[in-house]
């Protein structure tokens, strides 16, 4: 879709934007939108929906993976601090008239099982969970480096 975008953006001399997120994650925090995913596919509506008692448990895909504790290894990202990277690579756009192509993440890794263990601490309820094998497509590790969304935007 990059490759399309710049095609156009060439043919057409129109700017672009492309913001490659990593794992997005949380809820507005001023409370203005409302609403849950209603299958959410993320670990982290899926460990809320546990410990709620939504899901009587959840899955772990492997527990292999040559990390400290055998599970994967994501980069999580605030939809808040997404939604203010929206609004400062549409200005970027707007002002500066150039394309912008970055990755928006933490640039810090979280274990599936560092992630379980700390919502079990602050929630203070136990997380039952089956670990299963890995997913095919599954990478070991993923962090974004955003040095650029950092310097940039």
């Amino acid at each position: 879709i990059e490759r399309i975008l710049q095609w156009y953006s060439d043919l057409k001399g129109i700017c672009f934007g492309a913001l490659r997120y990593f794992n997005a994650a949380g809820y507005d925090t001023e409370g203005r939108i409302h609403g849950l995913e209603k299958t959410p596919a993320n670990l982290l509506p899926i460990i809320m929906e546990t410990v709620s008692g939504k899901r009587d448990m959840m899955n772990i895909y492997g527990n292999n993976y040559k990390t400290p504790d055998g599970t994967g290894i994501r980069d999580y990202i605030h939809v808040s601090d997404l939604a203010v990277a929206h609004l400062k690579a549409m200005n970027y756009l707007i002002y500066k008239n150039l394309n912008l192509t970055l990755n928006l993440g933490s640039g810090i890794g979280y274990s599936v099982l560092n992630i379980i263990n700390l919502a079990k601490n602050i929630t203070g309820k136990e997380i039952i969970y089956e670990i299963i094998d890995r997913r095919v497509e599954d990478l070991k590790e993923l962090i974004s480096v955003s040095k650029s969304a950092k310097k940039i935007i």
